[in-house]
């Protein structure tokens, strides 16, 4: 079926990759916000940068609106009650409404709890509409990491957390982070019923990070360990590289390197890490087989983003 995501503008990019990377669909438009692409999963609960998912209708020269909706079959998407919602058309909603409703069996307008609603785009001279099928809440405040008991500065917003998890492509079973931290990506990742494994080399942070997880009542795995050394193969893999400004370049050069030669053994499938934007990631990832996929820049604060990079085997 063809779905209509409507993605949030804070990155295009990262919004339709995300998308893409789940529904590894490779037949897709991009109409402003609107991605319309197949999809046969359900992925309200997933997503981090898209705000809507709808069922998508049809897409139409602007100018044939009013013959499109006359000769579309209303009732094999109706349900009850239905309300209109234009956004930039010159039709008022109250017009379309009307049309719609001629062509239904037991038409019913419900402004304030349609049981359908149809939502009608105007992007540039073309006209895109779509069944309302999810609306999806950002409510990520309460996994913030100044809301965790055991809160830490550099720890990653969830909600880029969750995007970085979906970028792996990830659909069921076991992700690492070899660099867990205070654990934010493993709360997103066992939220979205998946298998986390999480290791730090320091024990304050695991024992923050097991503070944290019991505190959302989860309980991935998680243990000491160097991340430089791994030995056993992985599919999906998601971490953002521990940084300090006042760090040695070469202190930073010796972990990052170590760990990329090390991906390069156990690395299955797909991985998703941040780096510090000052850092030459290419330099080293380019020295060895792997692939890099996509590039994001993430803005944190001030003069401060961040990379988020796919990488493939």
């Amino acid at each position: 079926m063809k779905q209509i995501f409507l993605l949030n503008q804070s990155n295009l990019e990262l919004a339709k990759a995300e998308v893409l990377a789940l529904t590894k669909s490779t037949d897709h438009q991009l109409h402003n916000q609107l991605l319309i692409t197949d999809n046969k999963k359900h992925l309200h609960q997933r997503l981090a940068f898209t705000k809507s998912i709808y069922q998508h209708l049809f897409t139409i020269p602007q100018k044939d609106l009013k013959l499109t909706i006359e000769s579309f079959d209303w009732n094999s998407v109706y349900n009850t009650s239905f309300a209109v919602r234009a956004f930039k058309l010159r039709q008022k909603e109250e017009t379309i409404a009307s049309m719609i409703w001629k062509k239904l069996n037991k038409p019913k307008v419900n402004l304030q709890n349609p049981t359908s609603t149809y939502h009608f785009y105007k992007v540039k001279s073309q006209i895109i509409a779509g069944r309302l099928l999810y609306n999806i809440p950002y409510n990520y405040d309460e996994r913030k990491a100044h809301n965790r008991p055991q809160n830490h500065p550099t720890s990653l917003h969830p909600q880029l957390a969750r995007a970085m998890i979906n970028l792996t492509g990830i659909q069921e079973g076991t992700i690492l982070d070899p660099f867990c931290g205070s654990g934010g990506i493993l709360i997103e990742a066992a939220l979205m019923n998946l298998t986390p494994i999480g290791h730090d080399i320091n024990s304050e942070m695991i024992t923050r990070a097991r503070y944290n997880l019991r505190a959302q009542k989860l309980s991935p795995k998680i243990s000491k360990k160097d991340a430089t050394t791994l030995e056993e193969p992985i599919d999906y893999l998601a971490t953002d590289l521990p940084y300090a400004l006042n760090s040695k370049t070469t202190d930073l050069n010796t972990l990052y390197s170590s760990f990329i030669t090390t991906l390069t053994q156990i690395l299955k499938k797909r991985a998703v890490i941040g780096f510090p934007s000052f850092y030459n990631y290419k330099k080293i990832i380019n020295k060895t087989d792997l692939k890099i996929e996509h590039e994001f820049t993430i803005p944190l604060h001030k003069s401060l983003s961040k990379k988020i990079v796919v990488i493939s085997p």
